[in-house]
C-alpha cells in the first residue's frame, strides 16, 4: 500500500479525538451537560470516573499500537481495509469531537 504512514498519522488523530471525548464526556458529566450514549461507558463512568479516563487513555493506546503493528508486519491488502476503517472510525469521531464541541460552546 502506498503512503501507509497514513495508518499511523490516522491512528494518531483517532487517539487524540479519543482522549479529548474522555475528557470532555468527563467534564460534561460531572457538570451534568450531558449524559454518557454508550452503555458500557455509562456503567463505568458511574462507577469510577478515574476508571473511565484511565481507559480512555488506555483505548488511545492501543490504537496506536495496533496501528504501528500493521504498518509495520501486515500484507497490503489488510493494509488497506485497516486504513478504510480508520477512515470510517475518524469520521465518527469528528462528529463526536463536533457535538462536544457545540455544547461546550454553548455552556
Amino acid at each position: 500500500m502506498k503512503n501507509r504512514r497514513f495508518i499511523l498519522l490516522l491512528s494518531l488523530f483517532i487517539a487524540i479525538l479519543n482522549l479529548f471525548d474522555g475528557i470532555a464526556t468527563h467534564f460534561g458529566l460531572i457538570h451534568n451537560i450531558i449524559e454518557e450514549a454508550n452503555p458500557i461507558m455509562k456503567t463505568i463512568a458511574t462507577f469510577s470516573p478515574a476508571l473511565f479516563l484511565l481507559i480512555k487513555t488506555l483505548l488511545s493506546i492501543l490504537i496506536v499500537a495496533v496501528s504501528y503493528w500493521i504498518y509495520k508486519y501486515s500484507l497490503a491488502a489488510f493494509q488497506r481495509f485497516y486504513f478504510l476503517s480508520l477512515v470510517g472510525v475518524l469520521t465518527l469521531y469528528i462528529g463526536i469531537f463536533s457535538m462536544h464541541i457545540f455544547w461546550l460552546v454553548l455552556l
